[in-house]
This record gives structure tokens, C-alpha cells and sequence, in this order.
């Protein structure tokens, strides 16, 4: 009897000690997470700051390390998409906003659909964008930026229509005239020779879509411009075929496409000229690239003090400004192709090994590139692809996932950190 006393006693003991240390784990967590709430609300402070002095790729440093301790926070996400989108880093600022999305599509995480709509329209996925601006349209019809970029998109999707292209019909008396069109709002009419220049700027929210047109004054001293004319158009047969019609003796927008001012327009194809020679072998173009990269990009990233002067925001947004031009002059391709070769454990080239190996250290150092990234990459084809959709390519900037390889303080790395890091292929 008293045995089984003993026994008894010796299980409630043994019960209660381990509650005890259950909950003494429970506190030490407890106090572990509030802590890294407080450090990742004093970070993201840091990066709303560096934000509103223009360092945009400083303040997405400060949302990453934020985001270590609070991965899951919707605002870091949407923060750090927003910053990337200032840098002209559209690959990265859509993986943070569909995973902002993914955990929560409620219209509380409205920005989070702003961030995908913008980062799709600055990929240049112009339908993909107007969907993404429907979806959050859907919850929150009055949201301005949403609206401004489906309305966007679809002006977008509009110049990728007409531009590119002559447009070409005959007048009634069997004179040819011939219409062109630039992104930049120019219409270009050549009649008989001739070329008449106007603007034009698109109205996309009306059915059938329509286009108001300036013509440029005469050349002749105090001359006056022509009235602007309203013109709606439409495209048809797999976009080969134009219609646009504008009034004949009034000023009033069409409303069908019928009477003396209609006009069917063919397609007629002309050569864009690149502005880098894609004669040249790829791997060529690509060791330019890289040597201009290492030539822009510092090989260490400044130290910026948390209120930076006025010349070290301007030397910042200076380099940060080469570097987008960079990739956009070079294009998608060769820059691709360079993140492939940045990534690889060997390159064959002696020259391309080396450049590669000198990027690589630049993006590694700004938290761009994963040292683990590169150490599993398989070693790049020999055989250079002949081209690279968009859509496979990686942004307008640099980046990839990635880890220090070796822990830094708060604020070591430079503003060209986020700028690089949407450079890199994140996929």
C-alpha cells in the first residue's frame, strides 16, 4: 500500500516537472519572437526611412532582414515589392507580391495587388497586368493606383498593337497613304510622299476604343494648327488589318466605323535596328556586359550613415541609373545569359570565368546572390540559345535569393544592393 503510494507521488511529481519545463520553453519562445517583432518593426522603420530619402535599394535591404525574423508579414513583402519596383526590378517585386497574395487575398492586402498588377506592366505582360488589376479591382473598384495601371495596360497593349508597323491603304484616287505609330505618342501620316506628324493620345476605357489626334501646325510663320480630330479604331484579321474612322464635316467622335472618313489599313512589317550589334557571337555581347557591370558596380558596397548626405544619395541613384541602362541597351538575352554564367560552378572561357567571377563577388556582397546558389548551379551549355523570351528573362535590374557569406551588420550594404539583385534571375 504505501509502495503504491510512493509510486503515485513520484508520477504527479514527475507530471509536474514536466509541465514546469514545458512552460518554461513556452516563455523562452515567447520572449525569442516578441524580441524579433521588435527588431523587424525597428528595421523596416530603418527601410521606410532610407525609402523616403530615394534609396530604394537600401530600404529593400532593410525589408530583408526584417523579413528573416517576420517572413510572414503581408506589409514587409509589400514594402520590399515596392522598393524593388523603384529600382526597375519587376521579377522580384512580383514574387514578393504573390506571396503577399498567397497569404491574404483580402481586400485588407489591397496593395498587394497593386504591387503584382505594376510588377506584370513593367514586364511588359500587358494582359497578364490588366487581369492582375481586374482581380483587385474586384475587391476594391475605387482604388485609384489600380485603375491607373489597367489603364495602363491597356494603352500598353494598344501600342504594342499599332507600333512596330507601318499601317497602309489607298486613298479613293488610288494614292497610296501610310500611317506608323511610336510608344512615345507620335502618328506619323505620309501621303504621296509626304509625312505628316501629329500626337495622339488614347482613350482605352470605351468601346469601341478611340484616339485623339493633333496635327503639327504648318510651317508657315503664325499659322495655327488644324482642330484635333477624334478617330476610333479597331484591329482585325490576327492584328494584320486596322480600321480607324474619324468624321468628315463635324467634330463629333464615330460611332461606327462607316462613311467617307473609314479606312481599312494593311500591316506592312519594318526592321527595328538594336542598339547592341546581335551579329555578334552571345558570349561576346555577354563578356561586354559583365566587364561594363564590374566597371559600374563597386566591388565592396558603401557604408551609408542613417541620414545620408546629399552627395551620397546623388552618387547612389547616379550608379543605380547606369546600371538600368545597362541592361536595357544589352537586353534580355545577353543579360540572361550572363546570370547563367554568374551562377555556374565552371565556365570553360577563361575570360567569361573571370568577368563572371567578378560579378558574382559584387552580387554575393549586396545580398543579391546566394552563396548557395552558386555553389549547386550546373555548369552553363555550351550551346548559346539563339534567343530568350521576355518572359524567361530576368528583370530590368538584378537579384536573386540570396545570403550573405557572411553575417554583416544592419546597413553594410550598399544602395546598389536591391538594384543589383533584380539583375539575377529569380526563378
Amino acid at each position: 500500500m504505501a509502495r503504491d503510494e510512493k509510486d503515485e507521488d513520484d508520477r504527479n511529481q514527475a507530471e509536474k516537472d514536466a509541465f514546469l519545463q514545458f512552460r518554461r520553453q513556452l516563455d523562452r519562445q515567447k520572449e525569442k519572437h516578441e524580441a524579433d517583432g521588435s527588431n523587424a518593426d525597428r528595421l523596416k522603420s530603418q527601410g521606410n526611412h532610407f525609402f523616403s530619402f530615394g534609396l530604394f535599394e537600401k530600404a529593400a535591404t532593410m525589408y530583408s532582414e526584417a523579413l528573416e525574423l517576420k517572413p510572414e508579414s503581408t506589409v514587409l513583402l509589400n514594402n520590399r515589392a515596392m522598393a524593388y519596383l523603384k529600382q526597375a526590378m519587376p521579377l522580384e517585386a512580383l514574387a514578393d507580391a504573390d506571396q503577399s497574395i498567397e497569404l491574404d487575398k483580402s481586400v485588407e492586402n489591397i496593395k498587394a495587388f497593386w504591387r503584382r498588377a505594376q510588377a506584370l506592366l513593367d514586364l511588359e505582360k500587358d494582359v497578364e497586368a490588366e487581369e492582375a488589376a481586374n482581380a483587385g479591382l474586384a475587391l476594391q473598384a475605387s482604388n485609384s493606383h489600380l485603375n491607373s495601371v489597367r489603364r495602363k495596360a491597356r494603352e500598353a497593349i494598344t501600342l504594342r498593337r499599332l507600333c512596330g508597323a507601318d499601317w497602309v491603304g489607298r486613298l479613293e484616287n488610288g494614292a497610296e497613304k501610310r500611317f506608323s505609330f511610336t510608344r512615345e505618342g507620335v502618328m506619323t501620316m505620309t501621303v504621296i510622299g509626304h509625312p505628316l506628324k501629329a500626337s495622339f493620345d488614347l482613350s482605352v476605357e470605351c468601346n469601341p476604343q478611340s484616339m485623339l489626334v493633333k496635327m503639327q501646325a504648318p510651317g508657315m510663320v503664325g499659322s495655327a494648327p488644324p482642330p484635333p480630330v477624334p478617330y476610333i479604331y479597331d484591329f482585325h484579321d490576327n492584328d494584320q488589318e486596322l480600321w480607324i474612322c474619324h468624321p468628315v464635316g463635324s467634330t463629333e467622335l464615330p460611332s461606327s466605323f462607316s462613311g467617307p472618313g473609314f479606312t481599312r489599313l494593311r500591316r506592312e512589317a519594318h526592321v527595328v535596328v538594336s542598339i547592341v550589334d546581335s551579329a555578334e557571337p552571345l558570349d561576346k555581347r555577354c563578356a561586354s556586359y559583365m566587364r561594363e557591370f564590374n566597371q559600374i558596380l563597386p566591388l565592396v558596397p558603401p557604408q551609408l550613415p542613417e541620414r545620408p548626405s546629399d552627395d551620397e544619395i546623388s552618387h547612389e541613384v547616379a550608379l543605380m541609373d547606369k546600371v538600368v541602362k545597362l541592361k536595357k541597351r544589352f537586353g534580355l538575352e545577353v543579360h540572361s545569359r550572363a546570370m547563367e554564367l554568374v551562377k555556374a560552378q565552371r565556365v570553360e572561357d577563361a575570360e567569361l570565368a573571370e568577368l563572371a567571377a567578378g560579378l558574382r563577388e559584387r552580387l554575393v556582397a549586396r545580398k543579391v546572390l546566394s552563396a548557395a546558389e552558386v555553389s549547386t548551379a550546373p555548369a552553363p551549355s555550351t550551346e548559346v540559345p539563339a534567343s530568350v523570351p521576355a518572359s524567361d528573362a530576368c528583370c530590368n535590374t538584378i537579384e536573386v535569393p540570396c545570403q550573405p557569406l557572411q553575417q554583416q551588420p544592419s546597413g553594410v550594404s550598399g544602395c546598389l544592393s536591391g538594384l543589383v539583385a533584380r539583375f539575377c534571375n529569380r526563378e
